[in-house]
């Protein structure tokens, strides 16, 4: 990808990220809590995903780098959370804010059963300004309900007590 399609792909992600800076359980000017972006990034293998291909599903972006020690502790819950909960609709995509080879080990040594989407690491902090993170501190994550909407965006680790308190209400209760 040239710089100047880079250049427009992050202009056009800042733009469909805007509504994203408000709070996230706030609604906009229309009434709405703002929806999953219609942004596209590219995986660890090449392929390019575009966020929105996992509406309809209860959708939790994490944030993270893997120079992040807090960010490899949260990962495992992440993988578990994604191994329990992904049958009854819960879909975990990491954004990966650095070099895809260093992304690549971390996914291998850790197991990451979920897709890794890869943000360049020079555009990293204008990714997390459009989407509410000022600060730039990571793990950050933003969860979105089965209609794309946003639910909740969070700075740091999500633990078994926010993902109780934030995800599970958001997933069907299981057969028994």
């Amino acid at each position: 990808m040239s710089l100047n399609n880079r250049f427009i792909s992050l202009l056009c992600l800042l733009c469909l990220c805007l509504p994203l800076q408000a709070r996230a359980t706030e609604q906009n000017a229309t009434g709405e809590r703002p929806r999953i972006p219609d942004s596209s990034f590219i995986d660890l293998e090449g392929e390019t995903h575009n966020l929105r291909e996992w509406e309809g599903k209860v959708l939790l972006i994490n944030f993270w780098a893997s120079w992040c020690a807090p960010c490899q502790a949260e990962i495992r819950h992440l993988v578990e959370y994604q191994r329990q909960f992904g049958p009854q609709g819960l879909q975990v995509v990491g954004l990966g804010l650095d070099d895809p080879r260093k992304l690549a080990n971390v996914q291998r040594s850790l197991g990451i059963n979920y897709p890794i989407l890869v943000v360049e690491e020079k555009e990293s902090r204008s990714v997390l300004r459009a989407w509410g993170n000022k600060s730039g501190l990571v793990p950050f994550s933003v969860i979105f309900d089965r209609s794309g909407r946003v639910v909740q965006a969070h700075k740091g680790i999500i633990d078994d007590g926010l993902f109780d308190t934030l995800v599970k209400p958001l997933l069907p209760i299981p057969a028994e």
